[in-house]
């Protein structure tokens, strides 16, 4: 076990902060957020910036070539959906995926391995169908996230199972462990290089937090 730190900040709270984001962010971050013509989409990603600068400590930040931010000496990832947006810190390469759980379409059948779907289907009802499902796919995507090229196979093609958290899961070479969390109906999974995962839950409720480490941990990005 390997203890994982995740910042949790539920992104309604920045609404009154929204206006300031020009001010917080840098220009790369800023012009990304206002192309977003939707107020929730604006949110998301101020979101997901401010926990950029917190992650960061005022290091420059660059991107791989899948889009995964990077900073020399510091290992974290980060994700949002519907309310929130998280940040996951450790000591070796991590990911993370949250996902708000609604109904799913016939698209599943494509996104699981055969045996991922059958495990899937054995829920009792359609509620542990559907925590079922996306247990499995923010599996996949922690781990492709922690691996740090996405889906460079079709998700059909990547499997986690078994699901058991005991255990590590192997892939691309090196092994992972995988943990997950239900929490007020989302699914949240997080992938740790060669250990397995012990999650620290952080509350960032409180937007004047986000603000001042915002003002504090100005990144540079290359």
């Amino acid at each position: 076990m390997c203890e994982v730190r995740l910042t949790l900040l539920p992104v309604d709270c920045l609404r009154p902060h929204l206006g300031e984001a020009a001010r917080l962010l840098p220009a790369e971050r800023y012009e990304k957020l206002v192309r977003y013509r939707q107020e929730e989409d604006r949110l998301r990603c101020f979101a997901s910036s401010l926990l950029l600068q917190k992650a960061a400590q005022g290091r420059s930040i660059s991107y791989n070539e899948a889009g995964k931010p990077l900073t020399e000496g510091l290992f974290f990832n980060l994700s949002h959906s519907g309310d929130y947006a998280v940040l996951i810190e450790a000591d070796c390469p991590v990911g993370v995926d949250i996902e708000k759980m609604s109904p799913y379409g016939d698209w599943v059948r494509e996104a699981l391995t055969a045996w991922e779907y059958e495990w899937m289907l054995r829920g009792k009802d359609e509620r542990e169908r559907q925590e079922r499902f996306y247990r499995l796919w923010t599996r996949k995507e922690s781990l492709v996230k922690c691996e740090g090229h996405g889906f460079s196979l079709s998700p059909g093609e990547i499997s986690t199972m078994p699901v058991d958290e005991a255990r590590l899961i192997a892939y691309a070479g090196k092994t992972y462990g995988i943990c997950s969390h239900i929490f007020h109906g989302y699914m949240l999974s997080a992938a740790l290089q060669g250990k397995q995962p012990l999650i620290r839950l952080r509350d960032w409720s409180w937007a004047d937090l986000a603000v001042k480490a915002a003002q504090r941990n100005k990144i540079i990005l290359r």
